[in-house]
């Protein structure tokens, strides 16, 4: 029993630690960081105390019908990295963004009990309030980027947004005594998010909050009229801001000009590339050799194709992005008839979470990072 609850905690502290995938260290000719190998020791100490309780094939009943979709996922990815010329980075994608995750959310389904899952999502949401903490510190000291947009710890403010816009969901449905508290926790996270200007993930918080008070059914019109207040202040704080602007007025710089030209070249590569993509982490490579068919670039370092589905597919090829299109899809309809029947608010948590993954992966790509696949794959506990 206390060796159990030491690795319960050890799994808290993963979670909590999640952005300490950026510090990155190298184990002989083995690239890795901080938390790839928290999550290692964990399995070595859980494998070690409960070699002879290790709930394999419990984990592959409850979960076949995703396993089936998750596997189809993998193969794809498998597939796409064999026939790919860039070998080596792509098994690194694969360990970091693909086995790590999958490795932490089956210790996470063996060793936290179906009653403190709540506190996974609580746990990863404080680590969202520090980094939104530290972010903010980040802006007093004046590290922005050159059109004055936050990035905090990471190196992009949208990376940033998709690491702090889950963690909303998880405040604002919190249900018990600390419920003034977790509002106050709120607080730095929601100027954080503001502060990186990313509309995106602005767009993809309000339209899950919105599904999230149409399901539960109570007070919608008050709710709703709230939540249209608050998209009317938004727009108008944005009215003197450069990037708004050149929305608006169809700047041909602008950062949708940028992604419709980025979209348009994944577009090719997906004709020339449709079944098996061209592999992870190949994007930014065939992204510059495919220059010749395009006018210039607007943007020459990119490393995704700003959308989580096009990157799917040139990542999986047709297996990768079936899958994940199947996984998703279970997901929504699984988690959705569950919270007919029960009266559980960590199901509106987790359809919030995967709701914002899947709009945001709109103009963003919401999956392809050490955090956000980890995320990502918390989110099916609810579902034990």
């Amino acid at each position: 029993m206390k060796n159990k609850k030491i690795l319960e905690n050890l799994i808290y502290l993963a979670i909590f630690f999640t952005p300490l995938y950026l510090v990155k260290i190298r184990i002989g000719f083995l690239p890795t960081n901080i938390l790839e190998i928290i999550i290692g020791i964990i399995f070595l100490l859980w494998v070690f105390s409960y070699k002879k309780e290790i709930k394999v094939s419990e984990f592959f009943i409850e979960y076949r019908k995703y396993v089936i979709f998750g596997g189809i996922m993998f193969l794809g990815i498998l597939l796409s990295t064999f026939f790919s010329g860039n070998q080596l980075q792509s098994w690194g994608i694969i360990k970091s963004w693909f086995f790590m995750p999958l490795v932490l959310f089956f210790l996470t389904w063996n060793i936290i009990e179906k009653e403190k899952i709540n506190q996974i999502f609580l746990v990863y949401s404080l680590s969202a309030f520090f980094v939104a903490l530290i972010s903010c510190g980040y802006y007093i000291a004046n590290f922005l980027t050159y059109d004055n947009r936050l990035t905090g710890i990471f190196n992009s403010p949208n990376y940033l947004a998709m690491y702090l816009a889950p963690a909303i969901i998880i405040f604002i449905f919190q249900k018990n005594k600390f419920r003034i508290g977790y509002f106050l926790f709120l607080i730095p996270i929601l100027v954080a998010l503001f502060l990186t200007y990313s509309y995106s993930a602005w767009f993809s918080v309000i339209i899950s909050l919105i599904v999230i008070v149409l399901m539960k059914n109570k007070n919608i019109f008050k709710k709703l009229v709230i939540v249209g207040i608050i998209i009317l202040v938004l727009f108008l704080s944005q009215l003197n801001n450069k990037k708004l602007t050149d929305l608006l007025s169809a700047n041909p710089r602008s950062s949708l000009a940028s992604r419709i030209m980025i979209w348009q070249a994944s577009q090719k590569m997906i004709e020339d590339n449709f079944v098996f993509g061209v592999g992870p982490g190949n994007f930014q490579k065939t992204y510059l050799e495919y220059q010749k068919f395009f006018p210039l670039y607007l943007e020459w370092a990119v490393p995704h194709p700003n959308n989580l589905y096009l990157t799917w597919w040139l990542s999986g090829g047709v297996l990768g992005i079936g899958g994940f299109l199947g996984l998703a899809s279970l997901f929504l309809r699984d988690v959705f008839i569950k919270s007919k029947k029960e009266s559980n608010q960590i199901l509106l948590v987790a359809l919030g979470i995967m709701l914002i993954i899947l709009i945001h992966g709109i103009f963003d790509t919401t999956y392809f990072k050490n955090d956000l696949a980890i995320i990502f794959w918390l989110n099916f506990l609810v579902l034990k």
